[in-house]
């Protein structure tokens, strides 16, 4: 007959190993600290699955505005200028690939960016 007390010492080991485990991969953080993190992986997968479909959205949109203007000889390019964080339009020649125009004008985006450079000489920060 087995003895109780070395019986309930190897059902306590064997409820132990796994917490300890949880313990070791959660290097020290707390369990509420784990599903936080978990929440915020989910909710950033969630943040770039919409921004691709967003994106996918757009760039049908495009397909078909440049379908419909192709007879005039001219496609649209829409492009991101990261300095001013502004979103722009190139009218390009469809034979020549050649910018024709470029909405807000090229020059404009420019003088903004000089612009906040020059402010930001003046000023320490933005409030």
């Amino acid at each position: 007959m087995m003895n109780i007390g070395n019986r309930i010492d190897s059902i306590s080991s064997d409820l132990i190993k796994p917490l300890e485990s949880v313990s070791s991969t959660t290097s020290g953080r707390s369990i509420s600290q784990n599903i936080d993190s978990n929440k915020s992986n989910v909710a950033e997968q969630r943040s770039r699955e919409y921004i691709l479909e967003q994106q996918e959205k757009l760039e049908e949109q495009i397909k078909k505005l440049n379908e419909a203007i192709a007879s005039s000889g001219k496609e649209l390019k829409f492009k991101y200028n990261q300095d001013a964080n502004q979103l722009y339009v190139e009218v390009l020649d469809s034979k020549t690939k050649e910018v024709v125009t470029s909405l807000p004008p090229e020059f404009l985006i420019e003088l903004s960016l000089k612009m906040k450079e020059m402010i930001g000489m003046f000023l320490d920060k933005k409030i």
